[in-house]
């Protein structure tokens, strides 16, 4: 097993969405590093993150995902997933996992 949390694309998506949600923290220590190394917690997220890669281009025909909107228009695509429909489970996953890593982070500076 790699000692890296994510594989590289999800940790692309990963990235992407807490840029999104949490710009202020960009430039800090490296949220992904602070991911759990549960391989069970490791494979929901990966799932997770795949999900809300490809949700751009299966609800709303687009020929990006995810990772390719600009700021904005992921940090609404993100807020709109998780209030709702049927990618609302893997918005929260992906939510709660980079809140906590950003927190876990910022406590190991």
């Amino acid at each position: 097993m790699t000692d890296w949390p994510l594989s590289p694309r999800a940790a692309r998506v990963f990235y992407n969405a807490a840029d999104a949600w949490r710009p202020a923290d960009a430039g800090g220590p490296d949220p992904v590093a602070a991911l759990p190394r549960d391989p069970a917690t490791r494979a929901a997220l990966e799932r997770a993150l795949a999900w809300l890669e490809w949700s751009p281009r299966l609800l709303l025909r687009s020929r990006r995902g995810l990772s390719w909107l600009p700021r904005e228009e992921r940090r609404a695509w993100l807020d709109r997933l998780e209030r709702g429909g049927p990618f609302r489970a893997a918005a929260r996953r992906v939510r709660a996992a980079v809140d906590a890593a950003c927190a876990q982070s910022r406590e190991g500076a």
